[in-house]
């Protein structure tokens, strides 16, 4: 699977999931927990409101007052979406 790919189903998985640890994200895409640590703070650089509770009982949850947009592509954008996301 693509970075690229990945890192929107991550976004995909954060948004479904609510709470979740850097572990269950890694077993989820079947990558190890570093890179799992590593493609989250992407997502956060990028603008995903992430946050991180540390200690025994902590993990990583969206916020509550998150505001992702929805994504809108025309006809053309789609088909070059579809066409390069086949393998």
């Amino acid at each position: 699977m693509s970075k690229t790919k990945l890192l929107f189903n991550l976004i995909m998985y954060v948004n479904a999931m609510r709470n979740f640890t850097v572990e269950d994200a890694a077993h989820e895409f079947h990558v190890s927990v570093r890179t799992s640590h590593r493609y989250l703070m992407e997502l956060s650089e990028m603008g995903v409101p992430l946050y991180t509770e540390s200690g025994r009982n902590g993990g990583n949850r969206m916020l509550d007052n998150r505001a992702l947009p929805p994504i809108i592509f025309n006809e053309n954008e789609a088909f070059v979406i579809f066409c390069f996301s086949i393998p």
